[in-house]
């Protein structure tokens, strides 16, 4: 079984309707697909669904998952969120992706996000950790172990995405013990929470990194570990659903996995790679 969770669409920062992004999936021959357009948050109504669009993004992904059930299509559709740890929970899910996109720091509730642009991260580094990126890795890490309690999600986002412009733009050595005690710390403690890491390949299709996330290292530590795992795009436009899938099994295999886990009426179940 192959599928897509992890999607934007018009609602938030995507540029394709939900109903293009399913029906493409569809032509693209997968078994299911995703809506996860990001939850509110303040300080974020420029990449966000707002208030007033939530209940309408629910209502249309729902009524073209039970088109695509009464025409019996072979695409199942699910309606998730991806629910940032500083973002507003909603009821009636299929499923949840936790994310942690950056620090609120300062009494005016304002989010610094780590994947806004290499100036903003730069920022982030210079003036809030004093120009130190491993302070700021190890503070973007504590953030991540907040997930599962912050979100209630069934899916990690992106667990590295502190290092999305790191590949192009060199800030810190993603070798380095200082960097890795803290990300290990916390993925030790998200497996214990029986959290599914997704594979993202996000960052590829935007041409930020040649390799998904988590990086090599992280995900054969991730197998070490136990952990789980899942494959997503975090597309946002229709044309790189799926995108780089063949590689980003290939490294799950490279890592250990011989499976992956994919959604059911009946909640997560394993299948093989």
């Amino acid at each position: 079984m192959i599928g897509d969770l992890h999607t934007h669409s018009t609602y938030d920062d995507g540029a394709s309707s939900l109903l293009e992004m399913a029906e493409q999936a569809e032509r693209l021959g997968l078994d299911y697909f995703g809506y996860s357009g990001h939850s509110f948050q303040p300080h974020g109504e420029a990449w966000c669904i707002g208030p007033d669009r939530i209940g309408t993004y629910l209502t249309e992904a729902r009524s073209i998952k039970e088109r695509f059930l009464r025409e019996g299509r072979t695409l199942r559709v699910y309606v998730g969120l991806e629910l940032d740890i500083y973002g507003r929970p909603e009821e009636g899910l299929d499923y949840i992706i936790g994310s942690a996109h950056g620090f609120s720091l300062g009494t005016d509730g304002r989010v610094f996000n780590v994947d806004e642009s290499l100036e903003a991260l730069r920022f982030i580094r210079d003036e809030l950790f004093s120009g130190d990126p491993y302070l700021m890795t190890d503070a973007y890490y504590d953030q991540v172990a907040r997930i599962p309690e912050a979100t209630g999600c069934d899916i990690i986002g992106h667990f590295d995405l502190v290092t999305k412009f790191n590949e192009r733009y060199p800030m810190l050595d993603v070798r380095s013990p200082r960097y890795l005690r803290r990300a290990l710390e916390a993925m030790s403690y998200l497996v214990e929470k029986d959290s599914i890491f997704e594979i993202n390949t996000g960052a590829m299709s935007r041409g930020w990194r040649t390799e998904p996330y988590p990086d090599s290292l992280l995900l054969e530590r991730l197998h070490d570990m136990g952990g789980r795992i899942t494959i997503n795009s975090d597309s946002h436009h229709r044309d790189t659903i799926a995108y780089s899938f063949d590689l980003a099994r290939r490294r799950a295999m490279e890592a250990g996995f011989d499976s992956v886990f994919v959604p059911t009426e009946q909640g997560f179940e394993e299948v093989g790679i």
